[in-house]
């Protein structure tokens, strides 16, 4: 991540004492307050600002000065659309409130509440593990397919757009558009409007809400995890076919390797954790319940890169202006004719066939186990259901419904197939990815993960063991686990909170010399029927006594 915000350029400059007198009226903010106003590094469109006072922080977007291309720059509609997802409880900003009255700041505005996170402005996302880049990667493909399967009659927002024709009508508006902010003639641009216009998708009546604008630096995620917090610059959204705005988000990846004039326009090839086009074509299908095979997907991607190059031609157009909202505008120039080259490119490729699941390929030795489970199961397990069913049935009332029928002991030969512990990476020599489909079938059948020895809550303290416990806490309890001879139990249920949510935890820690003493009551124990005396980590517990656990563990 970088800078987000610098002083306020001299061209956006306002009066924020006007603003100061407006907002004390208006909002929240007191008039004894000190107000600051930042202005935000990035956005191309709309000059946006940090405002903060002493205890509290918003953001504000307004025009940018001066003579503006017709229909552009519609903060109204931004504020109308945020309101209304707000409400709907999708992840943007908290719209505040709306001003027309340009006497204020000089341009209409609406202010917003500032949402805290983290907000990546190259798309490559430098100092970001792989991993972590998957995820996020997902997450925002996740929110993009969240938006299209919004209800807009449920948002009132069925007046929006003009819906039908969608694709026609961004070919003929970004058309316009190019053509008013042109500096000079490009004949790839002229070449590229006329191809659009000519092979428009016969499912162009497809409508649902579509942001416009919808890329990984436009999206604010939680500071730590991998989830979008907000959804951020409302500008072009309308109403009408939403694969335009997977296109748009997929665009990145078909940009050759030498784009790198600007860090958001940055080629997505090659660079680790990433996922490729049919990952996250896959991923958004699924979300939607809709099939992956998209083939009118190049005009789709020839159809962003168009409005891409169209929207750093307006960039350039304002910095010839001066009233550019960000100060690497000039570069936006360079960028235009090497985008329209490549929109024809992928305009004239094969169409693509449908989308694989390469993110979910396990390996071979994965693939070769799941076929042994899958095979163990369908010979052994699968047919004792009956007869397990019949023993629960009949020892229902009585004390034998805690004793494991025989017949499921006799399937745990699963352990001389090999077949046992394959949760655990370090002895099967799986990966967490080929487990997930062995889980899956297992999950088929109430008793199966034991029979594989692969139960809850005997994985999870396996694993901690295994991880984190001493040499003699391994072969104590540890290497019997793992033969299926004893069981585990999990002491995690407390009765006065909703203890399912560990932060919950009421469960307390204190050093007491040379020792920690945990104090805490567990309400019911998963894995026995009765609390028990159980080794904790590092020490033993010396006393459970029906409600009250009290442990000292050495240190």
């Amino acid at each position: 991540m970088e800078e987000l915000t610098t002083p306020v350029r001299q061209q956006h400059a306002f009066s924020v004492s006007r603003l100061h007198t407006y907002l004390s009226v208006k909002s929240r903010v007191s008039n004894e307050d000190t107000l600051t106003v930042r202005q935000y590094s990035a956005g191309q469109s709309n000059p946006t600002f940090l405002i903060q006072t002493p205890s509290d922080s918003f953001v504000l977007r307004k025009k940018p000065p001066g003579d503006l291309l017709p229909g552009a720059h519609k903060v109204d509609r931004e504020y109308r659309v945020q309101k209304a997802l707000f409400s709907a409880g999708f992840p943007v900003p908290q719209p505040l409130l709306h001003c027309t009255d340009a006497e204020v700041i000089g341009t209409e505005f609406y202010l917003m509440e500032h949402v805290k996170g983290r907000v990546f402005r190259d798309l490559r996302l430098p100092g970001v593990s792989a991993a972590e880049r998957t995820a996020l990667y997902m997450a925002a493909v996740e929110a993009l397919a969240k938006l299209h399967s919004l209800d807009l009659a449920s948002l009132n927002l069925e007046g929006f757009g003009k819906g039908a024709g969608y694709c026609k009508r961004q070919v003929s508006t970004w058309t316009k558009q190019y053509t008013a902010a042109a500096h000079r003639d490009i004949p790839a641009m002229n070449e590229l409007s006329d191809w659009l216009m000519k092979n428009l998708p016969a499912n162009d009546n497809e409508v649902a809400l579509v942001h416009g604008d919808f890329r990984l630096d436009n999206l604010i995620f939680h500071p730590t995890e991998a989830r979008v917090m907000a959804v951020l610059d409302w500008e072009l959204s309308t109403t009408g076919q939403p694969l335009a705005d997977l296109a748009y988000f997929l665009m990145p990846h078909h940009w050759p390797s030498s784009m790198n004039i600007v860090s958001t326009l940055g080629s997505l090839k090659g660079i680790e954790g990433i996922p490729n086009v049919a990952d996250l074509i896959s991923i958004y299908c699924r979300c939607r319940k809709i099939p992956s095979s998209l083939p009118e997907l190049n005009f789709y991607l020839a159809l962003s890169v168009f409005k891409m190059a169209g929207i750093a031609q307006g960039i350039y157009a304002r910095h010839l202006l001066g009233n550019a909202s960000a100060p690497n505008a000039e570069e936006f120039g360079q960028c235009v004719e090497p985008l329209a080259q490549t929109a024809l490119q992928l305009a004239q490729r094969s169409a693509p066939g449908p989308t694989g699941d390469g993110l979910f390929l396990q390996t071979a030795k994965g693939r070769a186990v799941l076929q042994q489970v899958k095979d163990f199961m369908r010979q052994y397990v699968l047919p004792a259901q009956e007869e397990v069913a019949e023993y629960y049935s009949k020892h229902a009332q009585s004390p034998q419904r805690w004793h494991t029928p025989q017949v499921i002991e006799d399937l745990k030969r699963a352990r001389q197939a090999g077949l046992y512990n394959l949760f655990l990476s370090a002895v099967s020599g799986l990966s967490q990815l080929d487990y997930a489909f062995i889980a899956e079938e297992t999950g088929r059948c109430l008793f199966a993960p034991e029979v594989f020895n692969c139960q809850a809550p005997d994985t999870g303290n396996m694993e901690v063991l295994h991880m984190f416990g001493s040499e003699q806490q391994k072969k104590k309890w540890l290497e019997p686990l793992l033969r299926g001879e004893i069981r585990s139990c999990f002491c995690m249920t407390e009765p006065d909170v909703a203890s399912s949510d560990a932060t919950n935890m009421q469960c307390t820690l204190r050093r007491d010399g040379d020792d920690y003493v945990i104090d805490g009551k567990k309400w019911w124990s998963s894995g026995k029927s009765v609390s028990v005396s159980v080794d904790c980590i590092r020490g033993e517990m010396i006393l459970c006594k029906q409600d009250h656990c009290f442990w000292t563990i050495n240190s």
